[in-house]
């Protein structure tokens, strides 16, 4: 998002209590409600949008709000407060239906690699004891295998759905399952590999819808229960996977 930094205001609901920014954005054609990393609500708007109309705007979105509000805040907790954890050594993907072992072996190499070995084994070279290290190289690995098993299957979605995706990137994202950009770019989070497959499937057409709704309307639900009659079900099931995530994973590396 090209935000234009000059511009940053801070508001207040009239009926609420909801605190929030606003930025104004070259890019942006419609009002946005996202949330920052630090978990403020933060309203996007276009360049010459009246900002005299953001209040009604949150209001009107309250409900929306407050739940994603709940959820912003219990991932950040759980980030924040989370015990650290040592290292795995089994690594189990559900999306894929496969596990690895997983082995330290040290060397003097000044970084970390993940080499897959036969026998399902994934064994990491290099600077071992440096646990942040280790993390990134394993990281680096589920980019490798979402790129060549999530990208491939979302694709595949969008074919036999008519949707067109401009672009598929996977990263390591801390608050979503995935995003979708207003240029019907889509990022899948390297998490939706501790998930089952029929909730990865979930994610990417929740994705894939929004490069037909950019909101999440009435008439954007409706468009994810024609492809996802089972979503309810699905989303419920998507936040308690958010918890079972591995600590190894979402929390800091210890010896």
């Amino acid at each position: 998002m090209a935000a234009n930094a000059q511009r940053h205001f801070a508001g207040q609901t009239r009926n609420s209590v909801i605190s929030y920014s606003i930025r104004r954005s070259t890019r942006a054609r419609h009002v946005w409600l996202r949330f920052s990393k630090s978990g403020e609500l933060v309203v996007v708007v276009p360049k010459r949008f009246d900002i005299g109309r953001v209040a009604s705007i949150v209001d009107a979105n309250r409900l929306w709000i407050e739940r994603a509000a709940v959820r912003v805040n219990a991932r950040r907790e759980a980030l924040e407060d989370s015990v650290q954890v040592a290292l795995p050594q089994r690594i189990v993907l559900p999306a894929l239906d496969r596990e690895w072992a997983v082995e330290y072996r040290p060397t003097n190499s000044p970084g970390v690699r993940v080499v897959e070995r036969p026998g399902n084994r994934l064994v990491l070279y290099g600077k071992t004891s440096q646990h942040e290290q280790c993390r990134d190289a394993l990281c680096r690995w589920f980019r490798r295998k979402g790129h060549a098993s999530l990208v491939p299957l979302l694709q595949e979605l969008a074919a036999t759905r008519g949707f067109t995706v401009t672009r598929v990137t996977v990263r390591s994202q801390r608050t979503r399952w995935a995003s979708c950009s207003r240029n019907r770019a889509i990022s899948l989070n390297i998490r939706l590999l501790f998930v089952p497959p029929e909730l990865v499937r979930h994610v990417m057409l929740h994705e894939l819808c929004h490069t037909k709704k950019m909101d999440h309307t009435q008439g954007f639900w409706e468009l994810v229960a024609h492809h996802d009659p089972n979503w309810r079900e699905h989303r419920r099931r998507l936040r308690m996977g958010w918890r079972s995530l591995p600590g190894w994973l979402t929390s800091p590396a210890t010896a």
